[in-house]
C-alpha cells in the first residue's frame, strides 16, 4: 500500500467526528457545519487532497486503506463517527464496510454511489468519465464548446453560488484550466480502475448504523439512485432535503448540522 500523509484540522472536545470532503473539494467546505458541531464533538477535518490527487494515483480502495491507517495512527483504540460528502461519502461507506472496528456511526451526504459513471445524471459527465482520454486531449476538449458546456454543468453541481459567488469556469485558461484537466483526468482514472461490482457485493454485508442525507435537487445523482443505494446497504434512516443542492454542507449548514447532531447522539428514526 502506498502511504500518504494526511494533514487535518481539529477543533472542539468530546467523541471524535471525522468530516470527509468531496473530490476536488476543501476542508473549508465543512467549516460552517464544523462551527456548529465543535461544542459537542472533537471535530477532525482531514485534508484529502494528497489522496485524491496523488501523482502515483491511488484507487478508491487504496484511498480507503490510507484513511483507515490515518485513523489507526492518530486515534488508536477508538471508534470514530464519520460524515462524508460526495466522494468523501463514498470513502465513508467504504471505510465503515471494510473496517467496521474503526467506525461507530456513518452519515452519508449526497454520497457517490457504486458504479458512479453509469449513475451520473448529466450526460456530459458520463462522456468525460467514460472515454479514456489522455491529459492533453482533455485539456484540448475543455477549450471546445462541448468542453465549456461540461465546465458550466460541473459548476452548477459542485459549486454553491450562494456562498462562493458566480464563477465563469468556461473562461478558465492557462494553468487554471490545466489543473482542471488534471483533476478530471485523475478522477476518471480512479473511476475506471475500481471494481465497483465487487464493492456492490461487499456492501451487502454492511451492517453499521447509517444515515443517508440527500437533496432531491442534487444534479449529480437521481433520487432513485440514492434510494437504491440505501436499500443496498440496508440503511433505513434516509433524510430527503429540498433546495440544498449537491454541496449541502455549504448551502444549508444549519440543517445538516442538526441532522448530524441528532443522528450521532443516537436518535435514529427509521424512514
Amino acid at each position: 500500500m502506498s502511504h500518504h500523509k494526511i494533514t487535518y484540522r481539529e477543533r472542539g472536545q468530546g467523541p471524535i467526528l471525522l468530516l470527509l470532503h468531496g473530490y476536488g473539494g476543501s476542508i473549508h467546505h465543512w467549516q460552517p457545519v464544523a462551527d456548529l458541531l465543535e461544542s459537542k464533538y472533537r471535530v477532525i477535518v482531514p485534508n484529502l487532497g494528497h489522496l485524491y490527487l496523488s501523482t502515483d494515483k491511488l484507487t478508491f480502495t487504496q484511498q480507503i486503506e490510507n484513511l483507515a491507517e490515518f485513523i489507526t495512527v492518530h486515534f488508536p483504540n477508538e471508534k470514530v463517527n464519520v460524515a462524508g460528502l460526495s466522494f468523501g461519502g463514498a470513502l465513508a461507506w467504504g471505510l465503515a464496510t471494510r473496517y467496521p472496528h474503526l467506525v461507530k456511526r456513518t452519515a452519508l451526504i449526497n454520497p457517490m454511489v457504486t458504479d458512479p459513471v453509469r449513475s451520473f445524471t448529466p450526460l456530459e459527465l458520463r462522456f468525460f468519465f467514460t472515454i479514456p482520454l489522455n491529459l492533453k486531449s482533455i485539456y484540448v476538449m475543455l477549450t471546445t464548446p462541448m468542453g465549456k458546456a461540461f465546465l458550466r454543468r460541473s459548476a452548477q453541481i459542485f459549486r454553491d453560488e450562494r456562498s462562493e459567488g458566480v464563477t465563469a469556469v468556461e473562461r478558465l485558461q492557462g494553468r487554471k484550466l490545466q489543473f482542471v484537466a488534471y483533476m478530471i483526468h485523475h478522477f476518471a482514472w480512479v473511476l475506471r480502475n475500481e471494481n465497483w461490482q465487487s464493492w456492490s457485493k461487499e456492501l451487502l454485508t454492511y451492517r453499521g448504523e447509517c444515515r443517508l442525507i440527500f437533496d432531491k435537487e442534487d444534479l449529480l445523482f437521481t433520487e432513485d439512485s440514492y434510494y437504491k443505494f440505501a436499500q443496498l446497504i440496508g440503511c433505513e434512516d434516509v433524510i430527503r432535503l429540498e433546495g440544498a443542492g449537491h454541496l449541502a454542507i455549504k448551502s444549508q449548514p444549519q440543517m445538516i448540522a442538526e441532522h448530524l447532531l441528532e443522528f450521532f447522539a443516537g436518535k435514529v428514526v427509521a424512514a
